[in-house]
């Protein structure tokens, strides 16, 4: 039972130790994905943002 535990956890040990290491390629690629999404969002929430007080503005205006 020991020497199967110990098999284990070298087997895990490899494991983790293989899923950890990142190339270069995975880092720019990685990067080329998220870089528009982190331009992009703050203009979108901006706007999302100024329709929101938009829509509160007209509807105050249309109760009175």
């Amino acid at each position: 039972m020991r020497q199967w535990l110990k098999s284990k956890k070298q087997v895990l040990k490899r494991r983790r130790q293989a899923t950890e290491k990142w190339s270069v390629f995975e880092v720019l690629f990685e990067l080329v994905l998220w870089l528009p999404e982190l331009i992009i969002f703050p203009i979108r929430a901006a706007i999302w943002l100024l329709k929101g007080i938009g829509r509160l503005i007209n509807l105050i205006s249309d109760i009175n």
